[in-house]
């Protein structure tokens, strides 16, 4: 059991964190890909990607050893896709997660020798984490934007509705809130005050239970997202407005409120759903704003009302 103390700081700083972690993905698929009764629906992508491993996969298998262990590359490369970061990592940041790896996992495989302070052992490991990256991650990324998207639209309705209360509690039953500590059910015991750093909660695709890893200052609590299927739109909704532009609705109606999420969803191009949400805002169905410089989609009342009235009885 990993507990977390928060204070009210941290707790007004539990922020919903804003697209998925490429680095943590590639370190979860690792274990994802040697199987499990809990992963049946990955079966297909298992498959693929066996095929394509190659020799350079003996490195990754070293930092993702059987079991709930694994090299912290996010604390090394951040939650993004930065080489640098890990070529530029200090010696003692390296030396720290490698010795933490070596007690937790009992060993220290050979191959990761020298990762600490041989520029040359770091670049064998981007190369090979860059190699999985194409062969396994890439390929399925919509997938996971499409999982993250939905279940963090689920996280936003749960905090607008309950506050951070209704948030914690319901992330996934090993996360235990009681106010003031946040009991994470890792494979090991550690307590962690987090001083006012706040905290990032972060759906992820191929992982299979919650765990906590760093991004600087900040703790990412990374849990499994809820398989959801993508909402339907109702099937008279279709009829009247048709069905690009009836799913749209629906899915706005579910929190994917961008116009790059909304295409992913409708399976068509940003140029269409462009098209698609101008018509819409004419005939008074949506509003459109800006944050951060991204265009967000958001009901007006006479579409929720339509929306309600055109489910089925009973749904």
């Amino acid at each position: 059991m990993h507990r977390l103390i928060l204070s009210s700081a941290d707790v007004a700083r539990v922020r919903l964190f804003p697209s998925p972690t490429p680095v943590a993905e590639t370190l979860f698929s690792l274990n994802a890909l040697r199987g499990g009764a809990d992963g049946a629906h990955l079966e297909p992508w298992r498959d693929r990607v066996r095929v394509g491993l190659g020799p350079w996969s003996r490195m990754l298998a070293a930092i993702s050893p059987r079991g709930p262990h694994f090299l912290d590359l996010v604390a090394l490369m951040g939650a993004g896709v930065d080489d640098d970061a890990l070529l530029a990592s200090p010696r003692a940041r390296v030396r720290a997660e490698l010795d933490w790896f070596a007690r937790w996992s009992g060993r220290m495989p050979s191959v990761l020798r020298g990762l600490d302070d041989d520029l040359a052992v770091r670049r064998d490991l981007l190369a090979s984490l860059r190699a999985y990256h194409d062969l396994a991650i890439r390929p399925e990324w919509s997938a996971v934007q499409d999982s993250f998207t939905l279940d963090r639209a689920a996280r936003a309705r749960d905090l607008a509705d309950g506050g951070v209360d209704r948030l914690l509690a319901g992330l996934h039953p090993l996360i235990r809130w009681t106010g003031a500590v946040l009991d994470v059910g890792c494979p090991f015991e550690a307590e962690t005050t987090l001083d006012g750093r706040g905290l990032d909660i972060v759906p992820s695709y191929f992982q299979r239970s919650p765990t906590l890893l760093r991004d600087g200052d900040r703790m990412l609590l990374i849990y499994p997202a809820v398989r959801t299927e993508r909402p339907q739109p109702p099937a008279g909704l279709a009829r009247l407005l048709g069905r690009t532009r009836a799913t749209i609705l629906t899915a706005i109606a579910e929190g994917v409120a961008t116009t790059t999420t909304l295409a992913r969803h409708a399976g068509t191009s940003a140029a269409a759903i462009s098209q698609h949400t101008a018509i819409l805002r004419e005939a008074g169905l949506i509003t459109t704003g800006r944050h951060h410089g991204t265009a967000c989609h958001s009901l007006t009342p006479t579409a929720t009302a339509l929306l309600a009235r055109a489910k089925p009885q009973g749904a």
